[in-house]
C-alpha cells in the first residue's frame, strides 16, 4: 500500500456511510469565499452527476448482458417488491481541513445490487477533483442570489 500524503483537501464517495473511494489533492488559492456560494452548490451537484452517469452506464451494461430476447416474460414472473424498503444511499462529500463543506446524498436503489456494491470510480477521479480545484480556487464567487444574501 501506498503512502499517502495528507493534504488539507479531500474528496470522498460513501455507500451507507462506508468509504467507497477516499481522495487527497493539492490546490493552490484556495479562496474561503467559496463557502457562501451558489458556485459551491453547483459543483457538489456536478460531482454527484458524473458518479450517477458512471453508475447508469454500468447498469445499462449489466442489464444488457443479461437480457433474453428469446425469453418471453409472463406478468406473475415479475417480483412486485418496493426496491426502497432497505434504501443504499449514496454520498458525496468534499472536505477542507477536515470540515465537510459539501455535500450531497442519493439513493442508490435505482441501481441493480451487483453494480452499487461494486463501485469502482478509479477512472473519474482525475475528472471529479478538477472539477473540485477549479471551483475552490476561483476569484469571484456569486454569493448573492435572487437578493438573498448566501
Amino acid at each position: 500500500m501506498k503512502k499517502v500524503e495528507k493534504t488539507p483537501y479531500e474528496f470522498y464517495l460513501y455507500i451507507n456511510e462506508n468509504i467507497v473511494c477516499q481522495r487527497y489533492f493539492q490546490l493552490r488559492g484556495y479562496n474561503e469565499n467559496v463557502l457562501h456560494s451558489l458556485e459551491l452548490k453547483e459543483l457538489i451537484d456536478t460531482v454527484a452527476k458524473i458518479v450517477q452517469k458512471d453508475l447508469e452506464s454500468k447498469t445499462r451494461d449489466y442489464l444488457y448482458s443479461h437480457f433474453n430476447p428469446y425469453d418471453v416474460q409472463k406478468s406473475e414472473d415479475i417480483q412486485r417488491i418496493n426496491v426502497f424498503d432497505n434504501e443504499d444511499v449514496f454520498d458525496v462529500e468534499v472536505r477542507v481541513s477536515d470540515k465537510i463543506i459539501a455535500k450531497k446524498r442519493f439513493t442508490g436503489n435505482v441501481y441493480p445490487p451487483k453494480v452499487r456494491y461494486s463501485v469502482n470510480i478509479k477512472e473519474l477521479i482525475p475528472e471529479i477533483i478538477s472539477n473540485i480545484q477549479e471551483t475552490l480556487s476561483q476569484k469571484k464567487y456569486t454569493t448573492n442570489y435572487a437578493g438573498i444574501e448566501l
